[in-house]
């Protein structure tokens, strides 16, 4: 019972990376990490651009740490550019963790998968004599625990972005404080 659990999870989580990977094909990115329901991030290969869904209100932020806000170039000084730098390169890091996750999943979507195949191939393989199906069992375990450790391992990398989650909302609220530009937007309450 345990198997067939663990074979169903494996194949949503690879039909959802799946999905996932046939997203990336579009050129923006989008993610919505959790701050607020009324901001989008969005961000192409060198610049992020944080929109409230409310409003005209939206900010962005370029590779080189330069901030415009309502499409107006704003004058930082050094701290207030660490902060949107620290944004930056978090921003990415999750992107690029996450995608590493997801193509893990993936793989361990396929290896719940081969353990289907050869379950099918394995009842075909009792017809013999020389093979019971305590046999076929002991196969079919010993693949799903290897399958289950990386299942595990998997999930604490997962905490882990979960982490840097929620240190980007913290970074996020602590742009709405520090820079002023960034203080009359209604996108960090």
């Amino acid at each position: 019972m345990r198997f067939i659990s663990l074979s169903l999870i494996l194949c949503i989580l690879f039909a959802a990376t799946a999905h996932a990977v046939d997203h990336k094909k579009k050129k923006d990115k989008n993610i919505t990490i959790g701050i607020s329901d009324k901001i989008e991030i969005d961000s192409d290969d060198e610049t992020i651009k944080v929109k409230d869904k409310h409003s005209q209100d939206q900010f962005e932020i370029t590779a080189s740490y330069k901030l415009y806000v309502n499409g107006k170039l704003t004058k930082t000084d050094a701290d207030e550019e660490k902060l949107l730098q620290d944004y930056y390169e978090l921003y990415f890091d999750i992107l690029d963790y996450g995608k590493r996750i997801g193509m893990e999943g993936a793989m361990i979507g396929v290896e719940g998968a081969a353990i289907g195949l050869k379950a099918v191939v394995g009842v075909f393989k009792l017809l013999r004599k020389d093979y019971t199906s305590e046999d076929l069992e002991a196969e079919l375990e010993q693949k799903a625990e290897r399958i289950e450790e990386r299942a595990e391992r998997l999930e604490n990398r997962a905490k882990y972005l979960e982490e840097m989650v929620m240190e980007f909302e913290q970074l996020h609220r602590q742009l709405g404080v520090e820079i002023e530009a960034l203080s009359g937007l209604g996108m960090f309450d």
